[in-house]
């Protein structure tokens, strides 16, 4: 039986399924004799979600594995479903699935929360919800929707980890669901730029998309991400994490399978003209060649490094080819958009001189012009996840979220050197690398906390910090 299946009586699961199942069937009965089609046809999928909810109710392991597959797709899906905020659904899944673990607890398992990362990630999940008090913002509402990606997901995401992913088949899933994902994302984002955007991705481009992804008649593929930088960057950290398995202790058909899944991933990453994703790469891989501490790698990985860098930095050669122009761009200290960038950030600096609390959450980018039209804030986009900390939560707030953050670091360090099991130390390293290259690509772009990477950070940084409870004695090479 699955992680938390048996604290509450079948009885009771039985009876709330059954009424759930029974409702379904009496509105479907009601709107489709009222002869309304269109409608009739979306209560259909009822009897979909009520399975969901049923099997949620049933287990809360199997909400925490809908969040994690859901959080890949459920952006594209709003280009296909009009009008429906299917962004919120994932607030529905996590919150059920807390309150369905929250009635499991007992004595036992609340100990698996006694750990460094629930307590660093309550203690800012408790900073964000204090301000809501901040007198520079006024919109209840604002503070809401913001505060999911920064904090609100993760103090669900993290003890649920906890509590229900604690076994080496855990991690064995978790990366087999992220590298299956990686290729399907990446398969569809060549075939948006190759073979075309169907009609609602063309509707999605009209509406405001193809201003920052038709670039001088070039197409930057976005998958089912929600702009073309996310996905890119999620195919970077998808294919350093194959990569990094595929030099692990494993059978040559293993090996070869990880690097196949890896070059279409670093596909999916070249297709979406992005240049915050060289970051993931080169940050995770010297985290690798770091960790392993190997020096016959780590002398030929570090001379590679650095002829990349010289041939995309001292270089024009393949300039013709506009996915390497883009990332050569990155390298680029007087490129136009990176010295706006600086120029916001100096005008943002000045603002939060006397607001060492920020401005609220809610109060930047989309959020600013939805709830705060005509402010400051309005016209100073924040372009990466940090500044975004920064100016919402104030310094005093970027601290309490990098000391969360250097909790991982360090702490994931002081694991990794204490496994024993040769595969699961392969699988930590990749995900430790990830995670860091994650971190610097977010000084860049505000990539961590939205989906689907922040589903995967959170789960990673959980299992990184409990690393012990993956490892074994004996070695088992199966992913």
């Amino acid at each position: 039986m699955r992680p938390g299946a048996a604290t509450l009586s079948n009885r009771t699961d039985n009876f709330v399924i059954g009424g759930l199942i029974v409702m379904t069937g009496v509105i479907m009965a009601v709107v489709l004799a009222a002869g309304d089609i269109g409608l009739g046809s979306l209560v259909a999928f009822l009897p979909v979600l009520v399975g969901i909810i049923g099997l949620i109710i049933s287990n809360p392991y199997y909400g925490l594995l809908f969040y994690l597959h859901y959080s890949f797709f459920f952006i594209g899906l709003n280009r296909y479903i009009i009008g429906i905020p299917l962004g919120l659904s994932i607030d529905g899944v996590l919150f059920l699935t807390t309150l369905s673990m929250i009635f499991r607890l007992n004595k036992e398992n609340v100990k698996k929360l006694n750990t460094g990362v629930f307590y660093t990630t309550l203690i800012w999940f408790l900073y964000t919800l204090s301000e809501l008090f901040n007198p520079e913002a006024t919109n209840m509402q604002a503070w809401f929707y913001a505060v999911r990606g920064v904090s609100l997901y993760a103090v669900q995401t993290i003890p649920l980890t906890l509590l229900l992913l604690d076994k080496k088949e855990h991690l064995n899933g978790f990366i087999k669901t992220v590298l299956i994902w990686g290729l399907v994302s990446s398969a569809w984002g060549w075939k948006q730029v190759n073979i075309g955007t169907d009609p609602f991705e063309d509707g999605w481009l009209e509406s405001g998309g193809k201003i920052t992804h038709v670039l001088f008649g070039q197409l930057r593929a976005f998958s089912f991400f929600s702009d073309a930088g996310q996905f890119g960057v999620t195919m970077a950290y998808i294919a350093f994490l194959a990569g990094i398995l595929g030099l692990g202790p494993y059978s040559f058909n293993r090996k070869m399978a990880y690097f196949v899944i890896s070059f279409i991933c670093l596909m999916g990453m070249g297709v979406s003209g992005s240049r915050g994703p060289i970051f993931v790469i080169l940050f995770g891989g010297l985290t690798y060649l770091l960790l392993i501490r190997s020096y016959r790698i780590l002398i030929p990985g570090l001379a590679i490094t650095i002829v990349i860098f010289i041939f995309l930095k001292f270089t024009f050669i393949g300039n013709a080819n506009y996915q390497i122009y883009r990332i050569r761009s990155a390298l680029d200290p007087k490129e136009a958009s990176l010295l706006v960038r600086l120029t916001n950030q100096d005008k943002i600096s000045a603002y939060l001189a006397d607001r060492p609390f920020g401005a609220g959450i809610g109060t930047t980018d989309v959020w600013a012009l939805r709830f705060y039209p005509g402010s400051t804030l309005t016209n100073l986009p924040t372009d990466s996840w940090f500044v975004k900390i920064w100016v919402e939560n104030g310094v005093v707030g970027l601290i309490f979220y990098a000391f969360s953050l250097a909790f991982v670091i360090v702490f994931g360090v002081v694991k990794l050197r204490l496994l024993k099991n040769p595969d699961t130390k392969q699988k930590m390293i990749a995900l430790y690398g990830g995670f860091l290259g994650i971190v610097a690509a977010s000084f860049g772009n505000p990539v961590f906390g939205q989906a689907p990477l922040g589903a995967i950070m959170y789960i990673s940084m959980t299992m990184l910090c409990t690393a012990e409870k993956y490892d074994e004695a004996i070695p088992e090479l199966k992913t």
